[in-house]
């Protein structure tokens, strides 16, 4: 999951119109209740480190400014953040920092990272564990998965906190999908499941074949994925057979021989015969000059997607988008959708910049506060209070007149639905877990890019398609890159 890439950024007036409203909104809830740490004749300095860029980052700034104007001033608090430009430098100099690399930067007070890097973090003895920070009552207002997402390690402690999530949608092209659906009868409607997907990229590719038969095996993929990884650690577990457990202080690996053949015949096969497949560095690219019609990609990063479509011929043609909630396995056990974007931690510090920084994640995720800075991002709230259609709606500002504004807002209004009603999963760190992610992802999609390769220079050396890809789609083949996956996994696991 590339985060810096799926960040939105909107106009300035846009950005200048969600300042007004923050600005609006005063000072908010704070506590009267006197702090033996904090003393406003003497301020205390937190740092907090984020990866925004562009609008999104300003307006972030603009919330740093608001909090030290208002419940820092009040509470002795002055709140500076430092964006190191994107998810990965920043998981990266943190380290470096908690380490005490020679030449790294201090430590901040807070530090927007993932799962895994924070994983990391904890086992070094880095990280406050939150939970003494909060109330019952006062955790019960966020979207629960949002929470559990954070919490791992001895006694499942709440280990990062929330600002801002997204989730996967399932969108496409609806105006070059018509020709195909008038056609076939297969509707965009139609698909509802991963494998509806499978069966009419078949289809598509099949369709566009057959517009030049003078020219075999020509046909257009229909359809691809950004995050390869969500795709192999979602469906499994939708499936019933979740990758890594961990019972008892004890780690349970699942890999499920069945469950990754369904993720096989379902990413693999229909890639190295051409119904799938990925040009650029993401699907949103490949959407824009027509090479699919169809993908799955973050919520966040609708802005992205195509208004219209440049074609090689350098002809260009508005489209229509159509935005889904991404598509389960016909055989799910059970009703779940990926939630993904990084979570706060707090570094050990003093007492009284622990407890400034749990002041400002407090006052920054009150609901209207976090509706304002999410909708801005492109991202969903995360209150349950926020999280709501009704909620979004009202509070959206962006321009649906136009395409994108609209598909903005469906795309929230889409990840509101999503994270009410089914469960958000998010895979739990563990020892080795960055290497893990790394590998399982590119071993599929890089077997997939590798065997296509192969096909395609097999048919131009004269095999029809059916012969060039015979040996990659036995079962055999299957069995042996399975194996192989288990054992390297099983090596990360046990080195550690």
């Amino acid at each position: 999951m590339n985060t810096k890439r799926s960040m939105i950024t909107k106009t300035g007036a846009v950005a200048l119109t969600a300042i007004t409203i923050f600005t609006s909104m005063g000072c908010g809830k704070s506590s009267s209740t006197a702090s033996e740490n904090l003393d406003p004749k003497n301020p205390t300095t937190i740092t907090i480190w984020n990866y925004y860029n562009g609008d999104q980052l300003a307006v972030f700034e603009h919330i740093i400014d608001e909090f030290n104007s208002t419940v820092g001033a009040e509470k002795g608090i002055v709140a500076v953040t430092v964006s190191q430009g994107d998810i990965s430098t920043l998981a990266d100099s943190l380290l470096d920092s908690a380490s005490g690399k020679a030449g790294a930067q201090d430590c901040p007070t807070l530090a927007a990272v993932y799962s895994e890097t924070a994983y990391i973090l904890d086992q070094s003895d880095s990280l406050v564990p939150l939970d003494d920070y909060f109330t019952e009552e006062e955790l019960s207002l966020y979207v629960p998965g949002f929470l559990e997402e954070g919490r791992f390690g001895e006694g499942n402690q709440l280990m990062q906190f929330p600002i801002l999530k997204s989730t996967e949608t399932f969108t496409a092209n609806k105006t070059d999908w018509e020709p195909f659906a008038a056609d076939t009868g297969i509707t965009l409607e139609s698909i509802k499941t991963v494998e509806d997907l499978t069966a009419a990229a078949e289809a598509y590719y099949l369709w566009t074949d057959a517009k030049t038969p003078d020219i075999l095996e020509d046909g257009k993929s229909l359809y691809g994925r950004d995050s390869v990884g969500n795709y192999i650690y979602l469906g499994s577990y939708q499936l019933g057979h979740e990758l890594f457990v961990v019972k008892d202080g004890k780690m349970n690996t699942n890999m499920d021989r069945d469950t990754f053949k369904i993720l096989w015949d379902n990413f693999y096969i229909p890639y190295i015969n051409g119904y799938f497949g990925s040009y650029g560095n993401f699907s949103s690219e490949d959407a824009k000059t027509g090479k699919i019609l169809a993908l799955t990609a973050s919520s966040s990063g609708v802005s992205y997607l195509p208004d219209s479509v440049t074609l090689e011929d350098d002809t260009t043609h508005p489209i229509e988008l159509y935005e889904s909630n991404s598509l389960p396995f016909s055989e799910a056990a059970n009703d779940a959708v990926v939630q993904q974007g990084a979570s706060y931690c707090l570094l050990k510090s003093t007492p009284a910049q622990l407890e400034g920084a749990v002041e400002f994640l407090k006052w920054s995720t009150q609901a209207d506060r976090n509706l304002d800075f999410a909708l801005m991002s492109g991202y969903s709230p995360v209150t349950l209070e926020a999280n709501t259609k009704k909620a979004i709606t009202e509070a959206y500002s962006g321009d649906t007149s136009t395409p994108k504004g609209k598909n903005i807002l469906d795309a929230l209004i889409i990840s509101a639905d999503v994270f009410n009603t089914k469960t958000a999963y998010a895979t739990k760190p563990f020892q080795g877990s960055r290497d893990v992610r790394t590998l399982l992802e590119s071993s599929l999609l890089d077997k997939a890019k590798e065997d296509r390769a192969a096909v395609i220079a097999a048919i131009e050396g004269g095999a029809t398609r059916q012969e060039a890809v015979e040996h990659f789609s036995s079962a055999i083949y299957f069995d042996e890159w399975f194996d192989d996956l288990c054992d390297e996994v099983d090596q990360i696991v046990m080195v550690q």
